[in-house]
């Protein structure tokens, strides 16, 4: 056995004066704790052997550095192997059970608190904490379980998947777009092939062309893989409401949001289709004479589709009712005191426009 330390020391120490350095390991039949001693003090480390290390070790390594052969030992002989700063320790599988350690994952990309309940699930024995605001995830078990959650850990710390969105807001006569024989489903349109998704687009752009139809807003944006976006064009009303308290009431105002507004959730699919959950909503303020104030009349449209890659969805439906005042008048005679009564022509007509959606889903490649 002595004869077997000394060959296994003196062979190793020549080939490795640091654990940086390539080794080569060649024993055959040899006691594991002589080959991890011999390592130790050849490559100047701190080791701990715990006594439950047994059994002997046949090995034949080529250039490796003396971290990867204690890892390889370890590999191939059910052992535990932990380096935790300058001391490292190697258990036998039995005392690995009930050895409970702490390990820290600085993540990168995913939501500590997400990932934690992640690791709960999968290793419900673990401890685990979570710190979001150093992005860290620390755990506490034995290494089998510290095993399990690094091979968690390792698939679900990657960048998510993005969708970038171009939405086309168009505001349409509502009278134009029934000429045309569009009748709406909420997400979808009908009227067969010669009304669909493609037609009505065009059918859009050659309206805003002729005057007809106006092209609100352009927006861009991208969401990430079953994370909530949001799109809003217009502005903050203030809207005011009373409460009674007891013989007195108090007035209130708030500010809510008016205009167009879309939230946008995908689901993104290994053959890069996308499943979108699509929240569609126009708010518009109508003025309350008798409270000198506004309320807001909203039209909402919800729904859950499935998409190709590039594949446009149209979302109609959305009427906006628009009151428009007209003044007209005959220069001059309009002037004259009490008679210019009698050449002013003052009077209010509505106008029901449709608002029209347009989106385009693009999965971005993944970096």
């Amino acid at each position: 056995m002595n004869e077997w330390k000394k060959w296994l020391a003196v062979s190793v120490c020549c080939l490795c004066p640091w654990t940086a350095r390539a080794v080569d390991v060649q024993v055959q039949d040899v006691p594991t704790r002589t080959v991890l001693e011999g390592l130790a003090r050849s490559g100047n480390i701190n080791l701990v052997v715990d006594d439950s290390v047994q059994g002997a070790l046949t090995m034949n390594l080529h250039d490796v550095t003396l971290e990867e052969a204690l890892q390889a030992i370890a590999d191939s002989q059910g052992l535990y192997y932990e380096k935790s700063g300058p001391i490292r320790t190697m258990t036998g599988p039995k005392a690995g059970k009930g050895v409970k350690t702490f390990h820290t994952w600085s993540l990168r990309y995913a939501d500590p608190a997400v990932l934690k309940e992640a690791v709960q699930a999968a290793v419900p024995e673990a401890d685990v904490r979570c710190h979001s605001d150093t992005n860290t995830l620390v755990v506490g078990g034995t290494h089998q379980m510290q095993a399990a959650v690094h091979s968690l850990v390792k698939r679900l710390d990657v960048p998510a998947r993005q969708v970038d969105v171009s939405v086309e807001v168009a505001s349409v006569d509502d009278s134009l777009l029934k000429q045309t024989g569009m009748e709406w489903n909420w997400s979808t349109v009908e009227g067969g092939a010669d009304h669909d998704v493609f037609s009505l687009a065009g059918t859009i752009h050659a309206l805003e062309e002729k005057g007809r139809a106006q092209i609100l807003a352009s927006p861009h944006m991208v969401a990430s893989n079953g994370r909530e976006a949001h799109i809003l064009i217009g502005d903050k009303v203030p809207v005011q409401t009373e409460h009674l308290s007891g013989k007195e009431t108090a007035v209130s105002t708030t500010y809510e949001e008016a205009g167009i507004k879309l939230t946008y959730t995908p689901q993104i699919h290994p053959d890069d289709s996308v499943t979108a959950q699509l929240v569609a909503e126009v708010s518009t303020p109508v003025f309350v004479p008798e409270m000198k104030a506004y309320r807001i009349a909203t039209r909402q449209a919800r729904t859950v589709v499935r998409l190709r890659d590039g594949e446009p969805l149209v979302i109609g439906g959305l009427i906006r009712r628009e009151e428009v005042e007209h003044f007209r008048k005959v220069p001059i005679l309009a002037s004259l005191p009490v008679l210019g009564k009698l050449f002013r022509y003052h009077y209010k007509s509505h106008k029901n426009t449709e608002i029209v959606l347009v989106l385009k889903s693009h999965v971005l490649l993944d970096s």
